[in-house]
């Protein structure tokens, strides 16, 4: 895989979301069919440039590119909804709960899929949901963090690739990253293998 698997972002949608801490989330997005690559990084500030160690008023953020004919938004709202707690208030402004619409439609499921859980829960959320966002994509580092604390394998992935950047923009990173992380098994990977390419994303 590489650049000879690349696809047209055409095939894909942009979905943006902040759940507290973005490394499970990546790797809990990443582990889903549909998913063509995911990205970590910061947004819903005004800080300019944010870094990690100086976010200002920014959340840590994942990037999910999704193909509507196999996953829908909604499927992805409920995913957000299900794996964190909206109700809780963040201990720090970076890791607070918040959807980021693309569109006039993602907004519009937004609110719905927040007044939907705020009956299910019974109370207020602390979901914030902000349209028309920058995203600034976070330090190497972060990118697909559970996977490359698996360094053998995190190396004979990056022989496919010739430049880190891609690597963890590929479908292959985003699917390993959530087998490592205990979401999803080798098997589901390997009956994928042969359409595990991703859209470039955002720089």
């Amino acid at each position: 895989p590489g650049e000879s698997s690349s696809v047209s972002r055409n095939q894909y949608a942009w979905a943006y979301f902040a759940l507290g801490c973005f490394w499970s989330p990546d790797a809990r997005f990443g582990s889903m069919p549909g998913i063509g690559a995911t990205l970590v990084g910061y947004a819903g500030g005004s800080t300019p440039e944010p870094r990690y160690t100086q976010l200002g008023d920014h959340m840590e953020t994942i990037w999910v590119a999704y193909d509507p004919r196999i996953c829908s938004y909604n499927q992805l709202l409920d995913i957000f909804f299900q794996v964190h707690n909206p109700m809780r208030a963040p201990i720090k402004r970076q890791y607070a709960s918040a959807i980021f619409p693309v569109d006039t439609e993602q907004e519009r499921q937004a609110h719905a899929a927040r007044a939907r859980y705020a009956r299910h829960l019974g109370g207020a959320l602390a979901t914030e949901i902000q349209p028309g966002i920058q995203f600034y994509p976070a330090e190497d580092y972060h990118q697909k963090f559970h996977l490359q604390q698996h360094r053998r394998l995190f190396e004979q992935l990056e022989a496919h690739f010739e430049h880190f950047d891609e690597l963890v923009r590929s479908t292959l990173a985003a699917r390993f990253n959530g087998w490592v992380s205990g979401f999803g098994t080798r098997d589901d990977i390997e009956r994928e293998l042969d359409a595990l390419s991703a859209p470039a994303g955002p720089r």
